[in-house]
């Protein structure tokens, strides 16, 4: 979200927001995923609900990269970008990875940076780019190839220049990001999204309302019962830039209701997007 752009954490109850037509409310440490973790755990943490299962995902996707998250050890504080603490005991789960130590990794860039992160991993570079808030489009392949962006300040006018050779290390696409970041935001990634509009959600998909300010959260999980309904664990990034989090309830998300309560925001109107 910009203008521009010690009570254990396993839980004994886990927060099923779901009743009839109503949407919403209701140093390193050892990486341990949402499936590890849940195995391991008694009771469970971040388990489905009582009924619910995991649906099964294509190994290898972006659904299963987003599942497979790394997370901090159980317990762990909830971070601001400088350091501070947001939430001691976090009773979610906080994500283990190269985010949220930067005052522009917000909201929308903790979207952008999951989605860019799988798509950098299994080498489709092509498919990473996204838009400033200008309309510029910023393409990893070409920075990747050693071309750079420029900017005017002035009239924010954008273009390339060959200023580098091509090095596609993980050092050279993280600052890819950090110049993304800082000139994109949730009105600029919503534009890139496709709106649903059915009922079905997958993991992967994108609640999102964009503006100045607007806000975000993505799809990490799902787990539906045995009458076809279906239940979402979601994960976001915020402002303050802080590290991402993946909220403890599960969530019963109909697109066709155009509301949405999270912790932190409020979704209204055609809310619920996807990657093309």
């Amino acid at each position: 979200m910009k203008t521009i752009h010690s009570i254990s954490v396993i839980l004994t109850v886990f927060l099923l927001s779901c009743t009839g037509q109503t949407n919403g409310q209701p140093q390193q440490s050892v990486q341990k995923t949402l499936d590890e973790q849940h195995q391991t755990a008694r009771p469970q943490r971040l388990a489905p609900p009582r009924g619910y299962e995991k649906v099964k995902l294509p190994e290898g996707s972006f659904a299963s990269f987003l599942r497979h998250l790394p997370l901090k050890e159980a317990g762990s504080d909830l971070h601001y970008y400088n350091g501070s603490v947001k939430q001691r005991n976090y009773d979610g789960a906080v994500v283990d990875v190269d985010f949220g130590y930067g005052v522009a990794d917000q909201c929308a860039d903790a979207v952008i940076y999951l989605r860019a992160v799988w798509l950098w991993r299994t080498k489709q570079y092509d498919k990473i780019h996204f838009n400033f808030t200008n309309g510029f489009r910023a393409d990893y392949a070409r920075w990747a190839k050693g071309e750079r962006i420029h900017i005017d300040k002035n009239t924010w006018k954008c273009w390339y220049s060959k200023d580098t050779g091509a090095d596609y290390s993980y050092k050279t696409f993280r600052k890819y990001l950090n110049i993304v970041f800082t000139y994109a935001g949730t009105a600029s990634l919503e534009k890139e999204l496709s709106t649903i509009t059915g009922k079905e959600l997958q993991v992967g998909d994108v609640i999102i309302n964009g503006g100045h300010p607007g806000h975000t959260v993505i799809i990490v999980d799902k787990a539906v019962n045995k009458a076809g309904e279906a239940v979402y664990l979601l994960a976001q990034g915020y402002t303050p830039a802080q590290e991402i989090e993946i909220f403890n309830q599960w969530f019963c998300i109909n697109p066709q209701v155009k509301y949405l309560e999270t912790p932190g925001w409020y979704f209204r109107g055609n809310y619920a997007k996807r990657f093309q």
